[in-house]
Formats: C-alpha cells, sequence, structure tokens
C-alpha cells in the first residue's frame, strides 16, 4: 500500500473512534431498517382491528336506521294532529252531542252542538294548556273552536241514529229556535223517536223528534243527543 493510502485509511479510524462516532455498517442499516419495519407492522396490526370495528358499527346503524324508517312508515293514526302550518280542511264530530265554543277552551261560551258525524270546515288550530283546538267555520257569519279529542279527520262509519234522548229538561217546540211556541217540556232521560237533524242561522243543532204519543216538534241539542 502506498504510503499516501495509508495515511487516509488511518485518519479515518483515528476521527471514528476519538470523536466517538458511531460507523455505519451495512449490517447496521439492515438493523435499523428492521426496527423502522416492525414499528409500521405493530402499528398496522392495532389499526386493522379498530377499522373493522367502525364497519361493523357502520353496518349496525344503517340497519337500525332502515328498521326505524320501516316503523315510521307503518305507523298510522288518523287522529294525531297535523304538523305546525298543516291544517286538515275539515274534522268530523265523533261523540253524540260536541259543543263548540267562541275561544279555544271549554270556559268559553258554547255557540254551537253539533251530533256526530256532523262535518265541521277548519280554518285555523291553537295548542292550548288542555290541547289541541280546532277553529271551525259554521257559517259565513259564526265561527268557533273544537276541541280536538271530540273530532277526528276521518269521517266516523257510524249507523243512522234512531233515538233522541233527553239529558235534561228540555221543551219541544214547533221550530228550531227558542223563538218558537213550546209543545210540551220533557224530562231528563225521555226517550223520542229520532227524525233529522237541522243547525240554525246561530249555529245551534236541534233535533226534529216524535214522543211516543206521535206528538213531533224540536228539541234543542245541547240539552239532548242523539243514538
Amino acid at each position: 500500500m502506498s504510503r499516501t493510502k495509508k495515511l487516509i485509511a488511518a485518519g479515518a479510524l483515528t476521527l471514528g473512534i476519538g470523536a466517538g462516532a458511531v460507523i455505519f455498517t451495512p449490517h447496521a442499516i439492515n438493523a435499523s431498517s428492521n426496527v423502522v419495519l416492525a414499528s409500521v407492522d405493530w402499528v398496522t396490526s392495532q389499526l386493522n382491528p379498530m377499522k373493522s370495528k367502525i364497519s361493523d358499527l357502520e353496518s349496525k346503524i344503517a340497519s337500525q336506521q332502515q328498521e326505524i324508517n320501516s316503523l315510521k312508515s307503518q305507523i298510522g293514526n288518523p287522529t294525531t294532529p297535523p304538523a305546525e302550518g298543516q291544517l286538515p280542511s275539515a274534522v268530523y264530530v265523533t261523540k253524540s252531542s260536541v259543543n263548540i265554543h267562541s275561544g279555544a277552551s271549554a270556559d268559553y261560551k258554547v255557540v254551537a252542538t253539533k251530533s256526530i258525524g256532523s262535518s265541521l270546515k277548519v280554518i285555523d288550530s291553537f295548542k292550548a294548556s288542555t290541547g289541541l283546538w280546532y277553529r271551525v267555520e259554521l257559517s259565513a257569519t259564526l265561527k268557533g273552536w273544537v276541541f280536538s279529542g271530540n273530532v277526528s279527520t276521518d269521517k266516523p262509519s257510524t249507523t243512522a241514529p234512531t233515538q233522541v234522548i233527553t239529558t235534561g229538561d228540555v221543551h219541544l217546540r214547533k221550530g228550531a229556535t227558542t223563538s218558537y211556541e213550546v209543545i210540551q217540556t220533557l224530562p231528563k232521560g225521555t226517550v223520542l223517536k229520532y227524525i233529522s237533524t237541522f243547525v240554525n242561522s246561530k249555529g245551534e243543532t236541534w233535533y226534529n223528534a216524535q214522543t211516543s204519543a206521535g206528538v213531533k216538534g224540536w228539541v234543542f241539542g245541547g240539552l239532548s243527543e242523539v243514538r
């Protein structure tokens, strides 16, 4: 070996040992690479199960949402109040006799009484502390409020009434207003033969009925009911 080559080799050896530096050999490089690769494999082994669990959760959530949507589509309740801003065009009386009030509470004055099956045109609604009330149009000049629990958005299938039963002492009159002459006074619980129903200009419901003695006349709906 020449003198120059020997000096270069000796200098390199002196720098590496004297400075405490690590001399990188092919063997050292391979060891470092193996450590890095092992670390990557470990992280991957931890992430894969997590990805699998996330995928399972997403599938379960999607399946549950489908079940929820299916249940929603199966639910049907005609008496469920409509969404805010959506009113039924009409409601139908579901009880033998229902009062229409001047305000959205039973404390307000009764402006009309309707019998079962009567159709009421809805023009507004109000959610009071007692529940939902519908504002209905009885005539061009008369409007009132009816409690939603006494009506339905579906017309009830009922048989034609055959009887009128008085719910209090009531006058049998010659016409369907209080201005008509009284024929006789009927005590509470009197059973009459039902003939027809009439709503006068005041929005009052009156029943044309016949007594067991064959006397015909009109009784106020607020003091009687049909069956």
